[in-house]
């Protein structure tokens, strides 16, 4: 009897860890697109101040959806949940030198995410 009753709490917790795996991987997988979005985004930045010489007038931001995979029974592709809200900020160090970010923000389970990109650029347009 006491057997039966460890083996049926080890299935339910075995049954309850594999869900929580998949959300967390989930959460993970929208963590790196996010970080994806924001570097794609630094970089168009990186390219308009190197050619440009300049911090202001910054290219807009692209809109890009969260990719929200597919479906753990059915395999069939989801909806997306979303766009990823990118927010570009630099800084000039000196002439030639910027501290550029993008915090890259996004909806999940109902509370607002974010992480921030960030890159040191050097201007070659005065050369």
């Amino acid at each position: 009897m006491t057997s039966m009753v460890i083996l049926v709490m080890l299935v339910m917790a075995l049954l309850g860890v594999v869900p929580a795996t998949y959300k967390y991987t989930q959460h993970c997988m929208v963590r790196v697109q996010a970080i994806a979005a924001g570097q794609q985004y630094l970089d168009t930045i990186r390219q308009y101040i190197k050619t440009t010489g300049v911090d202001s007038g910054l290219p807009a931001a692209p809109v890009v959806a969260i990719d929200a995979g597919k479906g753990f029974v059915s395999h069939q592709a989801m909806q997306s949940p979303g766009d990823f809200t990118m927010t570009p900020s630099c800084s000039a160090l000196s002439l030639f030198d910027f501290d550029c970010t993008v915090s890259v923000g996004w909806s999940e389970g109902g509370s607002v995410q974010s992480v921030i990109v960030e890159s040191y650029i050097a201007s070659q347009a005065g050369f």
